[in-house]
Order: structure tokens, then sequence, then C-alpha cells
């Protein structure tokens, strides 16, 4: 190898060995088993939650589009002695879609034949069971209710370097949109919506 070459990059390896460290040490604390997350009454983070959405457009691509992150809220109560236990509430302004053109945005969010933000202006849900893996609840949309099943992975409890604690989780799964009466172009936009979902929680203070 080149002297010089190598000089270069030993320095540069030193120059970022200092940022590096404390990450190394940071990614170490986090605890996944969900056991050693403590008790109580934790609340959304606003800044780090997101609701992905994608359903296919005349069969060529999977549209996409999302929940602001000031749109999402939520709770739940955690013990970590009766996990199964836990009920989870969530709720988003139904107006706040972001599909990256506000002229859209308002469409989609207030117009009749998509959100209908108007007459339905908030979207819900409210577990009724937790199973390892899975999280089960009433999804109410556009006024109707059904069962909805998350996959739903635990990724951990972390306390962060700037004071706060974190519990953060990442969820998937599906809903027909013909089944909340939301049929607009039903044939043409397709009825399965992919929904990919990634939230932290706070303690609520």
């Amino acid at each position: 190898m080149n002297r010089r070459f190598a000089s270069a990059l030993l320095a540069g390896a030193l120059l970022l060995a200092p940022a590096a460290i404390p990450a190394v040490a940071f990614a170490q604390a986090t605890a996944t088993d969900p056991a050693q997350a403590p008790a109580g009454n934790w609340v959304i983070d606003k800044r780090h939650a997101s609701l992905e959405m994608k359903v296919t457009h005349f069969g060529t691509s999977h549209y996409t589009f999302r929940f602001t992150r000031e749109a999402i809220d939520g709770s739940y109560t955690y013990d970590p002695a009766k996990p199964l236990n836990t009920k989870v509430s969530i709720t988003i302004d139904a107006a706040a879609v972001d599909t990256g053109l506000p002229d859209f945005n308002k469409e989609i969010g207030t117009d009749p034949k998509f959100f209908n933000a108007g007459q339905y202006p908030k979207i819900t849900f409210v577990s009724t069971k937790v199973e390892p893996g899975k999280l089960t609840g009433d999804l109410t949309f556009r006024g109707v209710t059904k069962p909805v099943t998350l996959d739903v992975k635990y990724n951990g409890y972390a306390k962060t370097p700037f004071g706060s604690q974190i519990m953060g989780f990442s969820a998937s799964g599906q809903i027909k949109r013909s089944d909340f009466g939301f049929t607009h172009l039903q044939g043409l936009v397709g009825d399965v919506v992919d929904l990919e979902i990634e939230a932290e929680f706070n303690p609520k203070k």
C-alpha cells in the first residue's frame, strides 16, 4: 500500500474514532427483552412515528403516501409482568395525509370520495388482543369499524444520551379499503392497502 495513502487512512480512522465509540456503547444499551422495560403509561413520540401506505395504481406501481408525524397520537399502559394485558390506543388526523403535493393532500384528506375528513376527522385503532408478535384491534376509518391484526416487532427499550427513555416498535399489515366504504376507482386502484408503521413511545409526564 502506498505509504502516503495508508497514513491518510489511519488519520481518518483516528478522527472518526471518538464519534464511533459512544454510538457502539449506546447500541449495546438497547434492551430487546420486554421484561426489562419499566412499567407505566407511555405516549407516542410524534417526532418519531410514521404510518406509510401503499396501493397498486393501475397495476403499474405501488403508490406510496403517509401521515405526517404530527398527525399521529397514541398511548398504552405497560406492565412487564403482564405484557399481554397491554392496551393500545392510536388516533390519526384523517386530513393530515401527506402525498408530497399540497393540493393532492387536501383532495385525498377531505374529498368524500377519499378519506372524507370533514365528516370523519379521526382514524382510530383500539387494541383488543395482544399476542407475541401480533396486535389485534378495532380500526375505525370513514365511520366504519373493522377488526385488524398487525404483525409487530418490539425493537427495544433504551435510555438516550439526551435523558429520555424510548420503547420502539415496527408493525405491518393490510386492510381492504372497500371494507370501509372506500371504493372510488376500485378495479383501477388496488383494494388492498399495505401498512408500514414505525413508532417510538416515551413515558407520560
